[in-house]
């Protein structure tokens, strides 16, 4: 099931960010009068440079914010923007450089891949090493939400040298947890909504595969309820953009699991296994996951740190979460992701 994230409104405003909205606060002789009109939204996209990079691919679009030590984080779905992760991941610009990429074939980057060439965790993988070099990154911080693991694991055990901290997200390490990702999704279905299972069940008998429309429609309905605990954080939520050209592309989804999704992973997941490549991979690796998760669950997170050497790896669980803990619990999660961010991995 594809992660067309949704967002809760935005944790509160960093530092820097708060700097910057009383700048535009009115002083007048011993008071402060603040006559901030911006919304905290608007004020992010004021502060973030964007920038574009070529490669023998197509064009990567990047946005950056802040200043410090370089972190590079990678959407889900697959299909989704970089707008699927903001604004809860700008408060790390009040200490590091945050970089934002659509991966190609997503959000504003080149819209196709050439011809013979297809979207996979692994060519993914090769966008945030064109970005890293381009931008003159020795080493970078990556975290990867949700899809955005699958690669992110693919880089740091193929470019160990460049990663100082990796950062997994609710995802999975392969063709394997996808196909848990399918399972767990297609059982709660069932049991929990009874009524949509039944629709399901029509389709499949008229051969309906689950990357049609009206399939995805149904998938696309309450049932994305999945993805939160908190059904107050459910109903609070929203986009951080409604710009066409962030919509989540279905094209790019059916491309890497196949042309049913949703009942058996296929496409170019289908022979994915990050596990012995991170058997000799030595990067400092923080794995989080929401307790009530069942699009990537926790037994996912413990199975991603026993695949590296040991010690190399731990798992942080959020009580109090499903898919997103970044939104549904931001202050731990957020408390512990920079102080992850801050030890020291030399």
């Amino acid at each position: 099931m594809c992660d067309r994230s949704i967002h809760v409104p935005s944790c509160p405003v960093p530092p820097r960010q708060r700097a910057a909205r009383w700048i535009a606060c009115l002083v007048q002789a011993g008071a402060l009068v603040c006559a901030c009109i911006a919304t905290e939204d608007a004020l992010a996209q004021a502060l973030t440079q964007t920038g574009e990079v070529k490669t023998p691919h197509g064009r990567i679009h990047y946005e950056v914010m802040g200043s410090g030590p370089p972190i590079l984080l990678i959407a889900g779905g697959p299909g989704s923007s970089h707008t699927s992760l903001r604004p809860e991941f700008d408060r790390l610009a009040a200490s590091h450089t945050v970089v934002y990429p659509d991966n190609i074939g997503r959000g504003r980057s080149s819209p196709e891949l050439p011809i013979g060439i297809r979207h996979s965790p692994e060519r993914d993988a090769q966008d945030v090493e064109h970005l890293r070099a381009a931008l003159g990154f020795e080493r970078i911080a990556l975290l990867g939400h949700s899809y955005g693991g699958y690669p992110a694991l693919l880089y740091a055990a193929s470019f160990p040298e460049r990663m100082s901290h990796l950062v997994i997200s609710s995802a999975g390490h392969g063709a394997a947890a996808w196909q848990r990702n399918i399972d767990n999704v297609n059982r709660f279905v069932q049991n929990q909504f009874p009524e949509a299972w039944a629709r399901v069940e029509v389709l499949r008998a008229a051969g309906i595969r689950s990357c049609a429309e009206e399939y995805q429609e149904l998938y696309g309905g309450g049932i994305l309820s999945l993805y939160w605990h908190s059904r107050a954080a459910e109903k609070t939520s929203k986009p951080f953009s409604n710009d066409p050209r962030d919509e989540h592309r279905m094209s790019v989804y059916c491309e890497i699991i196949g042309d049913d999704p949703e009942w058996q992973v296929g496409g170019t997941m289908a022979s994915m296994d990050a596990r012995p490549l991170l058997a000799k991979t030595r990067v400092r690796t923080l794995i989080t996951a929401g307790r009530f998760d069942p699009v990537s669950p926790p037994v996912v997170a413990y199975e991603i740190r026993d695949a590296f050497p040991l010690g190399f790896a731990h798992v942080s669980i959020f009580e109090g979460s499903s898919h997103r803990p970044w939104a549904e619990e931001p202050e731990p999660y957020f408390e512990k992701l920079i102080e992850f961010l801050q030890s020291d991995t030399r």
